[in-house]
């Protein structure tokens, strides 16, 4: 028994990383489909109040739905998980030249210049692929156990921009993760809470998942490890190139890839896109699905009977993979069906990625964004110190389990 046990041990020591006490876990909730967020609890103010966050590496800004004494809190969601955030107006006195401010403004790109008239209001405005978030920075404590309480820097989103059809909200803001001074595991390092600006998310396909900020231990075998391109505000591993069944797009375009824990599905430029679902359609051309319409995405199929999960239908698809160029040479991100494909309420499969030039922000930017559905059981390690970002497959929803197995047997 004892041997089966050090072979277990052994084993989880090469899977999943270790969280020592100088970092952070937090345990997360939700899935892809259908509540379309990943999130965290993060509890704020005192007396402390608990916050549902979503993790978000593509946003540098923290911030939360929030009754702003003057301007209340428009376009915020009517059924929230928890009552909005309703700051005293002593908490809302950031000044506009000062550092948090300069931070906030170098991270997020297109905040208006300060107000010579309120020279005590950081104001912020963001636009996401879904939407839109303004508000005010504000400063108030956040408790982490085994931790000082500590003041820290995020948006209080008093006007909120959302698609008429977008769903009731699962969160009440937005965790920014991203790589600006102003961003979560930035602002913690300065106040000394962790001692390295290290992200790493597990995000189950079964829902659920782990997230871990600060210096924590990453898994030791098998992480494809990959160079942050510098100049970008966004993590991007580099220029990739879209392959379906090892064979490549028809031109071969490549574009610049980046991660992004807080958008749902994975969006590709349209030529990309275009050829992608001619190809798909190519390989289901003797298969017995039938091509139809869903609910939360445009291209799905539906079977003789009703899809349970991904793994019904996963054999009829093919694999995808990213060739990524990078300064270190090139890496594969592999992306296997359920990487791709979402099952719907009603049972049918969907494909998860998106047509980028669909949405205004996205065809600006004319990437592919590597969201949430296409990280799911990979860990996936956001490296700030040493400028690396790094993934391998795991099995997500059994971290929790696992590192209890490790505590109690080491």
């Amino acid at each position: 028994m004892a041997a089966m046990w050090s072979l277990i041990i052994s084993l989880l020591f090469l899977l999943l990383p270790i969280a020592p006490s100088s970092s952070i876990k937090f345990l997360l909730e939700g899935n892809v489909y259908p509540v379309g967020h990943f999130y965290a609890t993060l509890n704020i103010g005192e007396p402390a109040k608990p916050y549902f966050l979503d993790v978000d590496t593509g946003s540098n800004l923290t911030w939360l739905e929030c009754d702003h004494p003057v301007h209340g809190c428009k376009g915020c969601h009517p059924r929230p998980p928890h009552p909005y955030y309703k700051p005293a107006a002593d908490k809302l006195k950031v000044q506009c030249g000062g550092p948090l401010c300069a931070a906030v403004r170098r991270d997020v790109p297109g905040i208006p210049e300060c107000s010579r008239k309120d020279p005590h209001r950081c104001h912020y405005e963001i636009k996401y692929v879904t939407g839109k978030s303004e508000g005010d920075l504000a400063t108030d404590i956040i408790s982490v156990i085994g931790k000082d309480k500590k003041n820290i820097a995020f948006g209080c989103g008093y006007n909120q921009e959302e698609p008429a059809d977008a769903p009731p909200s699962s969160v009440d803001g937005i965790l920014g993760l991203g790589r600006g001074k102003a961003g979560f595991a930035a602002q913690l390092k300065g106040l000394k809470m962790i001692t390295e600006n290290v992200i790493g998310h597990c995000l189950s396909s079964k829902g659920k998942g782990v997230l871990y900020v600060g210096d924590f231990n990453p898994p030791s075998r098998g992480v494809t490890w990959v160079p942050m391109r510098e100049s970008l505000f966004y993590y991007s591993p580099g220029l990739a190139e879209l392959f379906i069944d090892k064979q490549p797009i028809r031109g071969n375009p490549t574009f610049e890839a980046v991660f992004d824990s807080g958008t749902t599905y994975t969006f590709v430029p349209a030529q990309i896109y275009n050829e992608l679902v001619s190809k798909v359609r190519g390989t289901l051309s003797e298969s017995s699905l039938v091509e139809v319409k869903g609910r939360a995405l445009p291209l799905c199929w539906k079977g003789k009977r009703p899809f349970r999960s991904v793994n019904d239908v996963k054999n009829q698809f093919k694999a995808l993979s990213l060739k990524i160029t990078h300064a270190s040479g090139t890496s594969n991100l592999d992306i296997p069906p359920q990487n791709y494909l979402v099952v719907e309420e009603d049972g049918k499969t969907c494909l998860a990625i998106r047509d980028a030039s669909s949405d205004p922000v996205m065809k600006e930017l004319n990437f592919i964004l590597i969201g949430a559905v296409t990280m799911q059981d990979l860990f996936v390690i956001y490296n700030n110190e040493s400028k690396q970002l790094g993934w391998v497959r795991a099995q997500c929803d059994k971290a929790q389990e696992l590192e209890s197995v490790i505590d109690s047997r080491l």
